[in-house]
């Protein structure tokens, strides 16, 4: 297995289950690297760092799956939406507390009700960490030396034992690929013109994955075409995780105080309201629904 951090050399010849798997080795080792810096600290930028490392490489496999055999491709997906799932309540607490309660908590220091939130806050995320931990201890042993083992025979199979567009140049498949994630992602933004959260947050995740894929496959890429193309996607990024991080801090504090989100006490307007005005130019996002994860 390759370094997390070496060089890919992509060129625009190259066959499509070539690139797979040398981004697919690179992803698995970034994957590897922060289940072990996971398992040896607790610092809220491992846990996000692996839910991107996992998204990055599920990205990946999205945009070579007509490279790849369907029980490769289903197993992949799975595994690896799973491996980032496992990691969402740890960095739902670790966003509520750092952008929700701290802003708060610094603007009223002596409000007893607010540091309660806030000890409450950090109990719920150590037990959600805890298991989050073990989860991940399993998919050490199973599912990830599965996905290693696809790697192997792949690389023995060749396009042989692959996918259609497995022989397929590079440059090609790549570009018909971005076309591809680029239509989903409109499709997508028209449905969520209605601002109905859970259109919102699959607009959302669906952006993050184009954005993956033109990082990866960034050197095979028109380099104006893609720049612009990502520049537009990081920066609507931020306006939609606003929104998204909004409902879910609602959802938090609601089960910090044990109370149903219509009958929420002042405090929780009180810890959002500081916490939003502690952003500049980030306009409070609305309460749509309180049961999406980011």
């Amino acid at each position: 297995m390759r370094a997390a951090n070496l060089p890919i050399q992509l060129h625009p010849r190259m066959r499509v289950i070539d690139a797979f798997m040398a981004l697919a080795d690179a992803g698995l080792a970034a994957v590897s690297d922060q289940l072990d810096a996971l398992h040896r600290r607790d610092h809220p930028d491992d846990v996000h760092a692996l839910r991107v490392a996992a998204r990055q490489l599920r990205a990946v496999c999205w945009a070579f799956g007509p490279a790849l055999p369907r029980p490769v491709r289903a197993r992949w997906n799975d595994c690896l939406r799973q491996l980032a799932q496992a990691a969402n309540d740890v960095r739902d607490w670790d966003v509520f507390i750092a952008e929700t309660l701290r802003p708060a908590l610094d603007s009223q220091p002596e409000d007893p009700v607010l540091a309660a939130l806030h000890d409450t806050a950090l109990t719920r995320r150590h037990y959600a960490r805890a298991t989050m931990v073990a989860q991940l201890a399993e998919y050490q042993h199973w599912p990830l030396p599965v996905l290693h083992r696809d790697l192997t025979h792949l690389n023995r199979a060749g396009p042989r034992g692959a996918g259609a567009a497995a022989r397929d140049h590079l440059a090609d498949f790549a570009r018909r690929r971005v076309r591809r994630g680029r239509k989903r992602v409109r499709a997508l933004m028209r449905a969520a013109r209605s601002e109905e959260l859970a259109r919102v947050h699959r607009f959302r995740l669906a952006s993050k994955r184009l954005r993956y894929v033109i990082e990866a496959l960034e050197p095979v890429l028109a380099k104006r075409y893609a720049r612009r193309l990502h520049g537009k996607l990081v920066k609507r990024q931020g306006r939609l995780g606003r929104l998204v991080d909004g409902a879910v801090a609602r959802r938090l504090m609601m089960e910090c105080l044990h109370a149903p989100v219509a009958q929420a006490p002042g405090a929780a307007e009180t810890a959002l309201a500081a916490s939003a005005a502690s952003a500049p130019g980030a306009a409070p996002a609305q309460d749509r629904s309180a049961t999406i994860s980011p």
